[in-house]
């Protein structure tokens, strides 16, 4: 299993125009990724688990690729399970990455583990954002498996989600949301936030992947 989350949690502030946007990266040390193993270990059941460890490093071409009109990244993450799992010769790797959506009615972009507020003033609202990444490597071929997700099942529930709130955010309230982005990397409160909605989203997308 190949934790790679990682560090990086998003602080973004969303305004009227563009001209009021604001993002940054913050380095946190909340132990996102060990949560990440723990909770593929405990959808795991009796399936036995290896963490593969990387490089530090390892995922920032990935995450921060050099701008390209041809981009393939399933291949890239291909490549680079590969190169981290090397002889360990496990039957498949699980491997739990940032993933990206769309905030609803907008064409705005979230990725990762982050929140959000949007709006001005009195009249804005934030939320927490959890978007991850899974997918299953053959650990022979190193072939990406299908997912439970590509079903009809799975396609018409999802429609169904669509109608109602987004899965992926959880509003709070506006002081959660830090006054400097810096901030955010002390904020034991908003840390305490993200661990359990990141625990709330695995648990809830992680067993399929482990059903017989």
């Amino acid at each position: 299993m190949i934790a790679a989350t990682q560090d990086p949690f998003i602080v973004e502030k969303i305004g009227l125009t563009v001209f009021g946007n604001e993002y940054a990266e913050v380095p946190v040390s909340w132990g996102l990724d060990d949560l990440v193993f723990a909770r593929v270990r405990a959808a795991a059941g009796a399936t036995p688990l290896r963490r593969i460890t990387y490089a530090k490093g390892a995922f920032d071409a990935y995450y921060h690729p050099k701008p390209s009109l041809f981009r393939n990244e399933r291949e890239e993450l291909t490549n680079l399970v590969r190169q981290i799992a090397g002889n360990a010769g496990c039957e498949r790797y699980v491997v739990v990455t940032r993933g990206e959506g769309m905030l609803p009615g907008t064409n705005q972009p979230l990725r990762g583990l982050g929140i959000l507020n949007r709006g001005i003033g009195i009249i804005s609202h934030s939320f927490l954002y959890v978007y991850l990444g899974v997918t299953v490597f053959d650990g022979q071929s190193f072939e990406i498996r299908k997912g439970p997700g590509v079903t009809l099942e799975a396609v018409v529930k999802r429609m169904a989600d669509s109608f109602g709130q987004d899965e992926h955010l959880r509003k709070v309230d506006n002081s959660l949301f830090p006054v400097a982005a810096a901030d955010a990397a002390s904020s034991t409160t908003l840390r305490d936030n993200i661990r359990d909605f990141l625990t709330e989203r695995l648990d809830k997308t992680l067993p399929p992947y482990f059903a017989p």
